[in-house]
């Protein structure tokens, strides 16, 4: 049976068709891997943050991740407050047998019984873990105290501060704790006027200071540095790729196991990395190194640590465990095998299938994505960072590649140019 043939007009409408939804569906689906390798990139330093790591190997469970739970429940409560007129205590009114006589009940609200969980369990759990962040000097709940030796204890103790967030919701609620809670600490009495206004004050007093100039300013100014650190950082990793068209990428997490969470752990940690640092960059530890970023954490029970972002020359490397493992073990040698440790994160790869571990070529635009979301967790602000420390990110200080200047030779192949690379990390999108 013969068939009209199709006019020009028709053919060149279905392949503009068929082009717009090839189009269409390679959209969906790097959004797709995106967010599949955000959301692994997020499992990992939630994994990361449960294990203590000792210098003999041994792996422990720390409830430090408990806490990150919680301090981020501080954080989101505090936003949702701030962005929202919702009260904390309901009114309802229901009739009683006795003849026209109407008593009225209260009840929390969603919101308001979130707060009372973070007062009855949360903030307890965040002061037993970090003691200076307790108000007035003293522990307005009853929690066990921390047994120390006595010359250690009378050692300057370490100081967290929090974001602004995380700091204004935790001071609310820790001045309204003693009013709100009943004797036993595990009921609230809602028929007390008294309790009923104390609640509402949180809510008032969180509105009250986040919708202040001076706390959009503090807050802009935070998130504005987060911006900039993430495109500056992808910059010097997409810079790498100028020279060469594939990377060694490794990750290594370095820990100093801390004595009584002192400040002389602190000054120890600083020392030993310092020098670290300072071998890295000068090839001590492993050659041919292009690119480093470090940032510096601080934990409840892990103590102060860092995590190392290395990228040496693939087309000479290509043994990426190998590679982290000098990594960690020029760390044991500088601070001691009995305080230092460190995790060699290549060894969890098989978990996580573009966490941009190991070699990442110049075209492959998962493994990209994947150091992007490597570097937004290194940018990105935590709930609680040590004080004294300015800048908490330590990117390397090193020249730009002589073949990004060089004009010679015949131009890359296709596949093997910057365009991928300029796209995700030279102009990396933000997300709010």
């Amino acid at each position: 049976m013969l068939t009209k043939s199709k006019s020009w007009e028709e053919m060149v409408m279905d392949i503009e068709v068929a082009y717009y939804q090839q189009t269409d569906d390679m959209d969906f689906q790097m959004r797709e891997v995106e967010r599949q390798i955000a959301e692994e990139e997020r499992n990992y330093q939630f994994a990361s943050k449960r294990c203590l790591h000792g210098g003999d190997g041994s792996t422990s469970i720390s409830d430090e991740s408990e806490c990150l739970m919680w301090i981020a429940t501080l954080e989101h409560l505090a936003k949702r407050i701030n962005n929202s007129e919702q009260r904390l205590i309901k009114s309802d009114r229901r009739s009683r047998a006795t003849w026209k006589l109407v008593s009225r009940t209260y009840s929390l609200t969603s919101l308001g019984k979130a707060v009372w969980q973070l007062c009855r369990t949360g903030i307890p759990l965040i002061e037993m873990a970090s003691p200076s962040s307790r108000y007035g000097e003293h522990c307005p709940w009853p929690t066990a105290p921390r047994t120390k030796h006595e010359d250690l204890a009378q050692t300057e103790s370490m100081v967290t501060r929090f974001n602004p967030y995380i700091t204004i919701m935790l001071r609310a609620c820790q001045r309204a704790m003693p009013a709100i809670r009943h004797a036993n600490g595990m009921t609230i009495d809602l028929s007390n006027e008294k309790v009923r206004r104390r609640i509402e004050w949180i809510a008032h007093f969180v509105r009250r200071c986040c919708r202040s100039s001076y706390f959009r300013r503090i807050e802009t100014n935070r998130t504005r540095l987060e911006e900039k650190n993430l495109a500056s950082c992808c910059r010097y990793m997409a810079e790498g790729f100028r020279g060469h068209t594939k990377l060694l990428v490794l990750r290594v997490d370095l820990y100093i196991r801390p004595t009584h969470h002192t400040m002389a752990d602190v000054r120890l940690a600083e020392k030993c990395l310092e020098r670290y640092l300072r071998d890295l960059d000068e090839g001590r530890i492993v050659p041919d190194i292009l690119r480093r970023i470090c940032k510096r954490e601080c934990g409840f029970d892990r103590g102060v640590h860092y995590h190392l972002l290395v990228a040496l020359d693939g087309h000479r490397h290509q043994n990426a465990c190998y590679m982290s493992k000098l990594l960690g073990e020029k760390w044991l040698k500088k601070c001691g095998p009995l305080r230092a440790s460190y995790f060699n994160c290549y060894v969890r790869r098989h978990q996580y299938k573009y966490n941009a571990l190991g070699s990442v070529h110049i075209s492959d635009w998962r493994m990209l994505m994947g150091i992007r979301e490597a570097i937004r967790y290194l940018v990105k602000g935590d709930g609680y960072v040590m004080t004294g420390h300015k800048r908490n990110l330590m990117r390397g200080n090193m020249k730009k590649q002589s073949g990004s200047q060089s004009k010679r030779g015949a131009p890359r192949k296709a596949g093997h140019d910057m365009i991928l690379v300029d796209e995700i990390l030279g102009n990396p999108r933000y997300e709010p």
